[in-house]
């Protein structure tokens, strides 16, 4: 993995490193997978032999053997499907936060469901950033972007921004922003990212820090304090985690050559954006995350 994190390093676009995600493995038909996990069962059979070889227990406990068979059966989900498996699977996103804060936001997200349609809606609130870890040579401009990631998005707003304050080190910025989810999917089924920047005029601003908040946990909040308001502060890391199961799960989006490309196109360029800008720069110290 190391060696794929050091060729992103050396890309000079976002494009060149979903290529490379896109290439590195050949995609398997659904036809492909069906024969494979025939197969799988087949040897079970053969080694288990009628009772006098391998107990069964060994294989259902076998760890090599089940992630095989969880593999395959992503090959099989819909676009859709597995971007939603994305977002409830990736739940160490903030891993980096934890360990290396470089930062907080403070938010508020509220969640409406209209009654009668069913959309729904997120309104975001940024209010500041504080602790902000950052050398910069020249005046300094932090803002924040924020993405919505998740399934349905294709035809909707997903990222929006602060204006910047420059020579502000603990920026108050109070802007609200408003998303829309439709009527498609869960709340459990997104995420939004933050970003603080630091703005840079004629050239590529540069990352400050970037941080996850699931809805999923928005929804928990809610059900438990009995509020429809979620206000928290959410810690800011160099990058972002993406687990093994995250990444077979990319490397699949990006091969599907159907119609369903179309689907999940916005939801890997705003994932693998992030990924992308946050290693651009990092020390290769810390190359066990993404």
């Amino acid at each position: 993995m190391s060696t794929n994190i050091q060729n992103i390093k050396g890309m000079s676009s976002v494009k060149e490193m979903m290529d490379m995600a896109r290439e590195c493995e050949r995609s398997l038909t659904p036809k492909q997978c069906t024969v494979l996990d025939a197969a799988l069962d087949a040897i079970k059979e053969c080694f288990h032999a009628g009772g006098q070889g391998l107990k069964k227990s060994f294989f259902e406990k076998s760890p090599e053997l089940q992630s095989l068979k969880y593999a395959l059966s992503l090959y099989t989900q819909t676009t859709e499907q597995l971007i939603k498996t994305f977002i409830t699977s990736q739940k160490q996103q903030d891993l980096p936060s934890q360990e290396q804060p470089v930062g907080e936001v403070s938010v508020q997200v509220d969640l409406f469901s209209h009654p009668g349609t069913g959309e729904q809606k997120v309104t975001v609130k940024i209010l500041a950033a504080n602790d902000l870890r950052w050398q910069t040579s020249s005046v300094f401009k932090p803002f924040v972007e924020v993405h919505l990631v998740g399934p349905h998005l294709s035809d909707k707003k997903r990222k929006m921004a602060t204006k910047s304050k420059p020579g502000n080190w603990a920026p108050k910025f109070n802007e609200t922003f408003h998303f829309f989810l439709g009527n498609e999917g869960e709340p459990e089924h997104y995420e939004l990212m933050f970003q603080v920047k630091d703005y840079c005029f004629a050239r590529e601003d540069r990352i400050v820090g970037v941080g996850v908040l699931q809805l999923a946990n928005v929804v928990e909040q809610e059900k438990c304090l009995f509020v429809g308001s979620c206000a928290m502060w959410v810690q800011l890391g160099q990058r972002l985690h993406i687990d093994e199961t995250g990444l077979i799960l990319l490397r699949i989006l990006s091969q599907r050559q159907t119609d369903e490309v179309w689907c999940c196109r916005f939801f890997l360029t705003d994932i693998y954006s992030l990924i992308y800008f946050c290693l651009k720069g990092v020390p290769s110290k810390s190359d066990e995350h993404f």
